[in-house]
Protein backbone atom coordinates (compact mmCIF):
# COMPACT_ATOMS: atom_id res chain seq x y z
CA UNK A 1 0.00 0.00 0.00
CA UNK A 2 1.60 3.12 -0.94
CA UNK A 3 1.22 6.69 0.63
CA UNK A 4 1.33 7.55 4.50
CA UNK A 5 0.40 4.64 7.01
CA UNK A 6 0.29 5.93 10.11
CA UNK A 7 -3.63 6.48 10.57
CA UNK A 8 -6.16 3.93 12.82
CA UNK A 9 -9.52 4.48 13.58
CA UNK A 10 -10.86 4.80 17.48
CA UNK A 11 -14.03 4.98 18.24
CA UNK A 12 -16.04 4.10 21.86
CA UNK A 13 -19.48 4.39 23.60
CA UNK A 14 -20.61 4.64 27.15
CA UNK A 15 -24.08 4.21 28.46
CA UNK A 16 -25.67 3.32 25.39
CA UNK A 17 -28.36 0.10 24.59
CA UNK A 18 -27.07 0.04 21.44
CA UNK A 19 -23.12 0.56 21.96
CA UNK A 20 -22.24 -2.45 20.19
CA UNK A 21 -23.96 -1.21 17.00
CA UNK A 22 -22.96 2.61 17.68
CA UNK A 23 -18.96 1.51 17.48
CA UNK A 24 -19.83 -0.24 14.30
CA UNK A 25 -21.05 2.12 12.48
CA UNK A 26 -18.43 4.62 14.01
CA UNK A 27 -16.04 2.26 12.68
CA UNK A 28 -17.76 2.43 9.40
CA UNK A 29 -17.41 5.96 9.27
CA UNK A 30 -13.81 5.94 9.60
CA UNK A 31 -13.09 3.09 7.48
CA UNK A 32 -10.84 5.57 5.38
CA UNK A 33 -8.47 5.29 8.65
CA UNK A 34 -7.91 1.94 8.17
CA UNK A 35 -8.79 -1.43 5.90
CA UNK A 36 -6.27 -3.81 6.96
CA UNK A 37 -8.31 -5.25 10.03
CA UNK A 38 -11.52 -4.15 12.86
CA UNK A 39 -12.18 -4.81 15.94
CA UNK A 40 -15.12 -4.44 18.50
CA UNK A 41 -14.51 -5.24 22.76
CA UNK A 42 -17.36 -4.61 25.19
CA UNK A 43 -18.85 -5.52 28.44
CA UNK A 44 -20.91 -8.20 28.60
CA UNK A 45 -22.00 -10.35 31.66
CA UNK A 46 -19.34 -8.48 33.87
CA UNK A 47 -16.46 -9.47 31.46
CA UNK A 48 -14.92 -8.25 28.25
CA UNK A 49 -15.85 -9.76 24.69
CA UNK A 50 -14.10 -9.12 21.37
CA UNK A 51 -14.19 -9.59 18.19
CA UNK A 52 -11.40 -9.66 15.32
CA UNK A 53 -11.16 -9.90 11.88
CA UNK A 54 -8.76 -8.84 8.90
CA UNK A 55 -10.77 -6.92 6.11
CA UNK A 56 -13.07 -4.00 5.89
CA UNK A 57 -15.64 -3.35 8.49
CA UNK A 58 -18.47 -4.72 6.49
CA UNK A 59 -16.63 -7.73 5.93
CA UNK A 60 -15.74 -8.54 9.46
CA UNK A 61 -18.89 -7.99 11.25
CA UNK A 62 -21.91 -10.17 10.00
CA UNK A 63 -25.25 -10.86 11.05
CA UNK A 64 -24.09 -13.49 13.72
CA UNK A 65 -21.84 -10.89 15.31
CA UNK A 66 -24.72 -8.32 16.42
CA UNK A 67 -26.81 -11.87 17.37
CA UNK A 68 -24.16 -12.60 20.29
CA UNK A 69 -22.95 -9.24 20.56
CA UNK A 70 -24.92 -6.35 22.68
CA UNK A 71 -23.86 -4.17 25.53
CA UNK A 72 -23.96 -0.77 27.32
CA UNK A 73 -20.09 0.19 26.43
CA UNK A 74 -17.28 -0.24 23.39
CA UNK A 75 -14.35 0.14 22.13
CA UNK A 76 -14.04 -0.11 18.89
CA UNK A 77 -10.47 -0.28 16.07
CA UNK A 78 -9.69 0.10 12.46
CA UNK A 79 -5.79 -0.78 11.54
CA UNK A 80 -3.20 0.23 9.44
CA UNK A 81 -0.46 -1.47 10.34
CA UNK A 82 2.03 0.98 11.77
CA UNK A 83 4.48 -1.62 14.14
CA UNK A 84 3.64 -4.96 13.57
CA UNK A 85 2.96 -7.36 11.17
CA UNK A 86 -0.24 -7.80 8.79
CA UNK A 87 -2.07 -10.44 10.07
CA UNK A 88 -5.44 -11.13 12.41
CA UNK A 89 -2.37 -11.32 15.70
CA UNK A 90 -2.11 -7.61 15.06
CA UNK A 91 -5.86 -6.05 14.84
CA UNK A 92 -7.45 -4.26 17.76
CA UNK A 93 -9.01 -3.82 20.14
CA UNK A 94 -6.02 -6.00 22.48
CA UNK A 95 -7.58 -7.61 25.42
CA UNK A 96 -5.80 -9.21 28.26
CA UNK A 97 -6.31 -10.59 31.78
CA UNK A 98 -3.99 -9.82 34.39
CA UNK A 99 -3.91 -9.22 38.55
CA UNK A 100 -5.91 -5.82 38.10
CA UNK A 101 -8.09 -7.00 36.16
CA UNK A 102 -9.32 -7.09 32.71
CA UNK A 103 -8.60 -4.28 30.06
CA UNK A 104 -8.67 -4.22 26.15
CA UNK A 105 -7.32 -1.13 24.39
CA UNK A 106 -7.16 0.36 21.01
CA UNK A 107 -4.53 2.58 19.77
CA UNK A 108 -3.89 5.34 17.00
CA UNK A 109 -0.29 6.44 16.64
CA UNK A 110 3.48 5.37 16.70
CA UNK A 111 5.44 4.36 19.98
CA UNK A 112 9.02 6.05 19.43
CA UNK A 113 10.14 3.96 22.63
CA UNK A 114 7.77 1.00 21.81
CA UNK A 115 11.00 -1.27 20.96
CA UNK A 116 12.91 -0.23 23.76
CA UNK A 117 10.37 -0.61 26.36
CA UNK A 118 9.13 -4.13 25.12
CA UNK A 119 13.14 -5.04 25.22
CA UNK A 120 12.67 -4.11 28.96
CA UNK A 121 9.57 -5.82 29.79
CA UNK A 122 10.49 -8.94 28.19
CA UNK A 123 13.64 -9.20 30.24
CA UNK A 124 11.14 -8.68 33.25
CA UNK A 125 9.60 -11.57 32.35
CA UNK A 126 6.29 -10.26 29.99
CA UNK A 127 5.66 -12.29 27.50
CA UNK A 128 4.05 -10.59 24.19
CA UNK A 129 1.13 -11.97 22.77
CA UNK A 130 1.72 -9.57 19.47
CA UNK A 131 4.37 -7.59 17.18
CA UNK A 132 2.49 -4.29 17.99
CA UNK A 133 3.85 -1.68 19.80
CA UNK A 134 -0.12 -1.08 21.24
CA UNK A 135 0.57 -4.41 23.74
CA UNK A 136 3.53 -2.28 25.03
CA UNK A 137 0.94 0.09 27.61
CA UNK A 138 -0.88 -3.27 28.81
CA UNK A 139 2.28 -4.91 30.12
CA UNK A 140 3.58 -2.12 31.55
CA UNK A 141 0.20 -1.92 33.37
CA UNK A 142 0.76 -4.95 35.03
CA UNK A 143 3.96 -4.11 36.43
CA UNK A 144 3.83 -4.03 40.46
CA UNK A 145 5.26 -0.35 40.38
CA UNK A 146 2.30 1.17 38.23
CA UNK A 147 -0.72 -1.81 38.81
CA UNK A 148 -0.21 -0.32 42.34
CA UNK A 149 0.00 3.41 41.49
CA UNK A 150 -2.76 5.68 42.77
CA UNK A 151 -3.47 6.47 38.57
CA UNK A 152 -1.90 3.24 36.75
CA UNK A 153 -2.97 4.15 33.35
CA UNK A 154 -1.15 7.90 33.73
CA UNK A 155 1.74 6.93 35.24
CA UNK A 156 2.07 3.64 31.95
CA UNK A 157 1.34 6.76 30.40
CA UNK A 158 4.22 8.92 31.44
CA UNK A 159 6.94 6.15 30.59
CA UNK A 160 5.92 6.44 26.61
CA UNK A 161 6.91 8.51 23.83
CA UNK A 162 5.89 9.52 20.33
CA UNK A 163 2.45 9.89 19.01
CA UNK A 164 -0.78 8.14 20.14
CA UNK A 165 -4.29 8.58 21.47
CA UNK A 166 -5.68 5.85 23.44
CA UNK A 167 -9.15 4.45 24.36
CA UNK A 168 -9.06 1.62 27.31
CA UNK A 169 -12.38 -0.26 28.02
CA UNK A 170 -12.91 -1.95 32.13
CA UNK A 171 -15.30 -3.41 33.29
CA UNK A 172 -16.37 -0.41 35.03
CA UNK A 173 -14.99 2.48 32.95
CA UNK A 174 -13.59 3.78 29.38
CA UNK A 175 -10.67 5.80 29.16
CA UNK A 176 -9.38 8.16 26.24
CA UNK A 177 -5.63 9.74 26.68
CA UNK A 178 -3.58 12.10 23.81
CA UNK A 179 0.15 12.49 23.51
CA UNK A 180 1.33 15.60 25.41
CA UNK A 181 2.21 17.33 22.14
CA UNK A 182 -1.67 16.72 20.90
CA UNK A 183 0.12 14.45 17.02
CA UNK A 184 -3.03 12.09 17.00
CA UNK A 185 -6.85 13.40 17.17
CA UNK A 186 -9.31 12.17 19.75
CA UNK A 187 -12.76 13.77 20.42
CA UNK A 188 -15.24 13.90 22.59
CA UNK A 189 -19.20 13.73 21.69
CA UNK A 190 -22.44 13.26 23.73
CA UNK A 191 -25.98 11.29 22.69
CA UNK A 192 -28.11 12.39 25.02
CA UNK A 193 -26.56 10.58 27.95
CA UNK A 194 -24.11 8.93 26.10
CA UNK A 195 -20.71 9.71 25.54
CA UNK A 196 -18.85 8.66 22.86
CA UNK A 197 -15.23 8.84 21.74
CA UNK A 198 -13.83 9.36 18.19
CA UNK A 199 -10.71 9.51 15.77
CA UNK A 200 -12.98 11.95 13.86
CA UNK A 201 -15.85 13.99 13.81
CA UNK A 202 -17.09 12.36 11.15
CA UNK A 203 -18.41 9.57 12.77
CA UNK A 204 -20.47 12.11 14.85
CA UNK A 205 -22.10 13.50 11.90
CA UNK A 206 -23.35 10.25 10.46
CA UNK A 207 -25.23 9.18 13.99
CA UNK A 208 -26.17 12.52 14.84
CA UNK A 209 -23.40 13.08 18.09
CA UNK A 210 -23.21 16.41 19.49
CA UNK A 211 -19.65 17.26 19.10
CA UNK A 212 -18.24 18.55 22.49
CA UNK A 213 -14.27 19.02 22.34
CA UNK A 214 -11.27 17.42 21.93
CA UNK A 215 -9.58 15.15 24.21
CA UNK A 216 -6.41 18.36 25.24
CA UNK A 217 -2.76 16.97 24.87
CA UNK A 218 -1.25 15.29 27.89
CA UNK A 219 -5.23 14.77 28.92
CA UNK A 220 -6.55 11.61 30.71
CA UNK A 221 -10.21 11.11 30.43
CA UNK A 222 -11.92 8.75 32.73
CA UNK A 223 -15.82 8.62 31.87
CA UNK A 224 -17.97 6.24 34.58
CA UNK A 225 -21.23 6.37 35.75
CA UNK A 226 -20.57 9.62 37.61
CA UNK A 227 -19.83 11.05 34.55
CA UNK A 228 -17.02 12.52 32.73
CA UNK A 229 -13.79 13.21 34.99
CA UNK A 230 -10.63 14.67 33.08
CA UNK A 231 -7.04 14.86 34.72
CA UNK A 232 -3.72 15.32 33.08
CA UNK A 233 -1.43 12.91 32.91
CA UNK A 234 1.17 15.14 31.35
CA UNK A 235 2.07 19.05 30.96
CA UNK A 236 0.84 20.09 27.50
CA UNK A 237 3.89 20.12 25.18
CA UNK A 238 4.44 22.42 22.38
CA UNK A 239 1.84 21.34 20.13
CA UNK A 240 2.90 19.03 16.99
CA UNK A 241 -0.20 18.14 15.14
CA UNK A 242 -0.11 15.85 12.34
CA UNK A 243 -0.06 17.84 9.08
CA UNK A 244 -1.11 14.90 7.28
CA UNK A 245 -4.32 14.60 9.32
CA UNK A 246 -5.51 17.47 7.41
CA UNK A 247 -4.13 16.72 3.70
CA UNK A 248 -4.38 13.08 3.68
CA UNK A 249 -5.91 11.06 7.06
CA UNK A 250 -9.17 12.78 7.61
CA UNK A 251 -11.91 12.55 5.86
CA UNK A 252 -12.87 16.19 3.95
CA UNK A 253 -15.90 16.28 6.32
CA UNK A 254 -14.19 16.30 9.73
CA UNK A 255 -13.16 18.54 12.03
CA UNK A 256 -9.82 17.83 13.26
CA UNK A 257 -7.24 20.05 15.53
CA UNK A 258 -10.54 22.84 15.45
CA UNK A 259 -10.06 23.13 11.79
CA UNK A 260 -12.65 22.00 9.15
CA UNK A 261 -10.95 19.55 6.86
CA UNK A 262 -12.03 20.49 3.32
CA UNK A 263 -11.26 23.90 4.14
CA UNK A 264 -7.77 23.23 5.49
CA UNK A 265 -6.76 21.40 2.40
CA UNK A 266 -8.49 24.72 0.46
CA UNK A 267 -5.94 27.28 2.51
Amino acid sequence: MSGPREACGIFAVFNHPDAVELTYYGLFALQHRGQESAGIACIMDDRIKSYLGMGLVGEVFNEDFFDKFSSHRAIGHTRYSTAGSSNVRNAQPITVDYSGGQISVAHNGNLSNGWELRRELEEAGSIFQTTSDSEVVLHLLARPEIKNSENPIAEALKRMQGAFSFVFLTNDAIYAARDAQGFRPLAIGKLGDSYVLASETCAFDMLSIEYVRDVKPGELIRIDDKGLHSSMWSEPQNHAHCIFEHVYFARPDSRVFGLNVHLARKA
